[in-house]
């Protein structure tokens, strides 16, 4: 006989008291997509079709109506949905549903778990307590709990690579282009994977932060990443940080940048820079006949000068403003070498005196 099990229900804030929660997400596959908690498995009650058709019969026929069709159209998948349940959980860990906002569909799949005798939490307001509770986080966050160390410098220097470096030392390391997947520039996007949505983005940097404090490393932003929009502590923080200087060769830019897009230049891609290119902001910044000259390297596949006539004509100016705006600096570091550059900050911070080993 199975032992009688129930569902308990929990609140947002307390799921970290859990040990190894496996959070099932019984949403539609579109709403999950567009927000999910970060380590969420969807497990849908209705796909975006069915979901989509109760909504239109709720609208027009009333909620007793869409209840009864919700029900028809959910009654033939529960055991396969116990199932899939079932699958994901191990002695270790606690399982916890959620939808929207704590409501039916939560509600009835731990009656589904509970029935075959398992043992279950429910997320007391759904994704929507959550995702409150991590804005009231963002509220609340102090520079004396994240003081960020910041790396600056112009295109190319490697600040991201010096970061991985940091990380692999065990150095705290926050990385909002890897989280926005975006390199933070007009062809920052050149190349990768559609960015996350801006919840998404700002859920796994929750995530992220919940392992942070004290001094951390971060590269220095502007507000929006692509598409994905800084909050404003992250803003401050960078405003307020600690000020470090990357700087490199030349030629060890064009060819760390060359690099980054070797293996995405399709034809796809070059027509998408070559469109960039032809943008009236460009043109009005490289002048009409630099601009031409830009899009005939571009077309010839010849990426090394491209790059270099890049650098030198569009973001380098761009840059040193921003790099004069910020000054002074507590530390240069060259990073022709990331690991050495990893090391000389590391060795200053843990100092706190000033040391360069700028490019010569």
């Amino acid at each position: 006989m199975l032992e009688k099990m129930t569902w308990r229900e929990i609140e947002a804030d307390q799921l970290a008291n859990l040990r190894k929660p496996i959070l099932i997400d019984v949403r539609s596959p579109c709403e999950f997509a567009a927000e999910r908690i970060p380590g969420a498995v969807n497990i849908p009650l209705l796909d975006d079709q069915e979901r989509a058709e109760v909504g239109t019969i709720y609208a027009k026929e009333g909620e007793v109506t869409a209840r009864r069709r919700a029900l028809s159209l959910i009654s033939p998948k529960i055991p396969a949905i116990v199932d899939s349940i079932l699958s994901l959980k191990n002695r270790d860990s606690a399982l916890v549903v959620h939808c929207w906002r704590g409501g039916l569909r939560s509600e009835a799949v731990a009656t589904f778990l509970t029935i075959v005798g398992v043992d279950c939490w429910r997320l007391r307001g759904g994704y929507k307590a959550w995702r409150r509770m991590v804005l009231n986080d963002f509220a609340r966050v102090s520079l004396d709990d994240l003081r960020f160390v910041v790396l600056h410098g112009r295109t190319g220097v490697g600040k991201t690579a010096v970061l991985e470096a940091l990380r692999d030392r065990g150095q705290p390391v926050l990385d909002l282009e890897g989280l926005s997947n975006h390199r933070g520039s007009i062809f920052g996007g050149l190349g990768l994977k559609e960015q996350p949505t801006q919840k998404n983005f700002e859920g796994s940097l929750w995530k992220q932060l919940q392992d942070l404090n004290g001094d951390v490393f971060v590269e220095a932003e502007s507000r929006r990443l692509g598409r994905i929009a800084l909050p404003d502590f992250m803003l401050e923080g960078i405003k307020h940080g600690r000020r470090i200087l990357v700087v490199g060769s030349l030629s060890a830019r064009v060819e760390r940048i060359a690099a980054s897009y070797a293996g995405a230049a399709s034809e796809e891609l070059v027509q998408e820079v070559l469109a960039l290119i032809s943008a009236p902001a460009m043109i009005e910044r490289l002048g009409k006949e630099r601009a031409m000259h830009l899009a005939d390297l571009v077309r010839n596949r010849n990426v090394e000068a491209a790059v270099s006539m890049l650098l030198q004509d569009y973001y380098d100016p761009l840059y040193d403003r921003y790099i004069k705006k910020n000054e002074p600096f507590e530390c240069t570091v060259c990073s022709d070498s990331t690991e050495d550059a990893a090391e000389e900050i590391i060795a200053f911070t843990g100092k706190s005196i000033a040391r360069s080993s700028a490019c010569r």
